[in-house]
């Protein structure tokens, strides 16, 4: 009943909403991208390939959408996830790995440096003002990770004063509440907001004859905070600091010791930075930074097994100095990076840190109808020693709406602590002190059509990736496992995304991606990517009423290496909309999975991970300014 009232109330509202609106420019000749150069930039100037998430994108992927949620909907991006909301989760950017993608957090490096990748459940959704993603090889302005791409997070900003508030449920005790205040006094600048969200759940394990099936809720909660104080010395210097947090708790079933016993997982992290930038003279910009962050991981079962727990810490701290020049033609950049990783585990690992130092050079140019970028560094690491990478990239503006750019470049990923000096454990593995870091070749041409009311980019990709490091079998039978560098991956695709801005306050959108990730040892396909998938979106506003109507798709996957777990494709509509009740109150409404689809998103050998039915989630926003 609950179902069907809903699916009543949207329909009634997208009725109501067939109000006439002018439709606005599409062009984002005034967006600036930072991420994509390490340096401001305006889009029109990039010759990577991009995405960019404002609040009010955010806000439509509804309250309790993940990170992975958010990126899923962009060209490139798919998801994986072991149950609902809450449950780990994985994303894959034009197919390379989940740790191949690097994740900032405000500039400020997050995830564990044990596993080598952040835990996207657990990051700070309801702080998040902005997402740049940036696909393609970083690793020559960012070093280690960013093969696949890079996902810059910036929390809410403090420019203008506002207060604004959300609060809102929905299906399977799903609950949101955040505020949040912006204010000026003088030259400083401040923001801070607090959050929470949270769901019952259902259980992440549905297949009755599975070893760890235990027909229990494995909910979530998460409890949010950022904080923001910018202060302008003069019209050449400026000072800041910032922070943020995020704690969690998400449940899950496992089959050790038994079914019965249900495990959580404890998560924290949190990041802060403090900054001056200086402006010494009119074609030079100086800037040092100094961040920390800290990646807590606590796994414990639901009632006591003597002393058992997984505890996983990763601290660093790192230190840049990085300078903008503007030269002659074009502006150079040259950053010095130290960076310093340290964990502390329940479990002895024979070497806890690791230092970093790096070099990053740069020039970018405009020159009539042609553009170029060239980004060169090197990483020295006190484990493995130095790594080089680059990235070359040309722009040729076409005709008037017209665009061609061209990327290569190089990246790579060191291995993680866990790979490298997991201690020996009998039945179960041991780290690997000789591995090399994982490394990749990546190509890409573009096109880009863009007027003010349509929008267009076609990508063509290939990526070679080399010393894939894999945990294998020592032995047939001996179940100790230690990792190498055996896997080699090439990765062919293109990836095309549409924008039109219809009259009237319509507005339609696109992505459709074909890729092929396989294996170049054994010519099977990787796990979890599928090799077509894509979006569609329409959206129609007035001046009270945003309603949207979007369709997911994705064609089949396999969920192992071997190929033998096949995960069928699937298709799923999901309506959002909002009504301004007021100049301050909003109210919001979001239907996920409309039609109550039946679909998978990962498997394991004797289990079948949960996915979302129908949901429901409605709410009310106030902001004032």
């Amino acid at each position: 009943m609950q179902r069907h009232l809903a699916r009543s109330a949207i329909a009634a509202a997208i009725l109501a909403a067939f109000n006439v609106q002018a439709a606005e420019p599409l062009t984002d000749h005034g967006t600036i991208v930072v991420t994509a150069t390490r340096q401001p930039t305006p889009a029109r100037d990039l010759l990577n390939d991009f995405s960019v998430l404002i609040r009010s994108d955010i806000e439509k992927a509804g309250p309790s959408a993940t990170l992975g949620d958010l990126l899923s909907r962009l060209p490139g991006i798919e998801l994986s996830r072991e149950g609902g909301r809450g449950a780990n989760e994985s994303i894959f950017i034009r197919g390379t790995n989940s740790g191949h993608a690097l994740i900032l957090i405000d500039g400020i490096r997050v995830g564990s440096a044990t596993l080598g990748q952040a835990n996207l459940a657990a990051l700070p959704v309801e702080q998040m003002e902005r997402i740049e993603v940036v696909r393609g090889p970083e690793s020559a302005l960012y070093g280690s990770d960013a093969i696949g791409g890079v996902i810059n997070i910036f929390t809410r900003g403090s420019k203008e004063s506002s207060f604004s508030a959300k609060a809102g449920f929905g299906s399977r005790g799903s609950y949101v509440a955040n505020v949040a205040k912006k204010g000026n006094i003088g030259d400083l600048s401040y923001q801070v907001s607090f959050g929470t969200n949270g769901e019952d759940g259902k259980s992440n394990v549905t297949n009755s004859d599975s070893f760890a099936y235990n027909p229990d809720k494995d909910g979530f909660w998460k409890r949010t905070a950022a904080m923001r104080v910018d202060y302008k010395l003069s019209s050449a210097a400026e000072v800041g600091a910032q922070y943020f947090y995020s704690q969690g708790q998400n449940k899950f079933d496992t089959s050790w010791p038994n079914k019965n016993y249900d495990w959580k997982t404890y998560s924290r992290i949190s990041g802060s930075s403090a900054y001056a930038r200086l402006q010494p003279a009119k074609e030079w910009t100086t800037s040092i930074r100094f961040d920390r962050s800290v990646d807590e991981s606590d796994t414990v079962p639901s009632q006591t097994i003597g002393e058992l727990r997984d505890d996983f810490r990763t601290e660093r701290k790192q230190i840049t100095w990085q300078n903008d020049i503007n030269l002659p033609v074009g502006r150079a950049l040259i950053a010095v990076d130290h960076l310093k990783e340290q964990i502390v585990t329940s479990s002895a690992f024979s070497l806890s840190e690791r230092d970093i130092n790096s070099l990053s050079l740069g020039w970018d140019a405009s020159l009539e109808r042609h553009r170029w970028q060239a980004n060169v560094r090197r990483d020295r690491n006190s484990q493995y020693g130095a790594k080089n990478t680059y990235n070359l990239g040309y722009g040729y503006q076409l005709a008037h709406f017209w665009r061609l750019a061209t990327n290569v470049g190089t990246a790579f990923k060191a291995p993680s602590f866990n790979d490298l000096y997991y201690p020996n454990i009998p039945f179960v593995g041991s780290g690997n002190p000789n591995l090399r870091p994982e490394t990749s070749l990546n190509r890409d041409v573009a096109v880009h059509y863009e007027t003010e009311v349509y929008k267009t980019s076609l990508t063509v990709f290939r990526n070679d990736i080399k010393n894939l490091i894999s945990w294998e079998e020592t032995s047939p039978g001996s179940w100790f496992y230690t990792p190498a560098n055996v896997g080699k991956v090439r990765i062919d695709g293109w990836s095309l995304s549409y924008q039109w801005s219809i009259i009237d306050g319509w507005k339609l959108r696109a992505t459709w991606n074909d890729q092929d990730a396989r294996d170049a040892t054994t010519g099977n396909r990787l796990a979890r990517r599928a090799e077509k998938f894509g979006t569609l979106g329409l959206e129609h506003e007035t001046n009270q009423w945003v309603i949207g109507v979007e369709l997911q798709a994705s064609g089949d996957r396999y969920d192992n290496l071997a190929n033998t777990r096949l995960l069928g494709g699937y298709g799923l509509v999901n309506v959002h909309s909002s009504y301004q009740l007021s100049p301050e109150w909003s109210a919001f409404a979001r239907v996920d999975n409309l039609f109550d689809k039946h679909y998978e998103l990962a498997r394991s050998s004797n289990a079948t991970f949960s996915t979302l039915g129908s949901t429901v989630f409605i709410g009310l926003r106030f902001l004032t300014k």
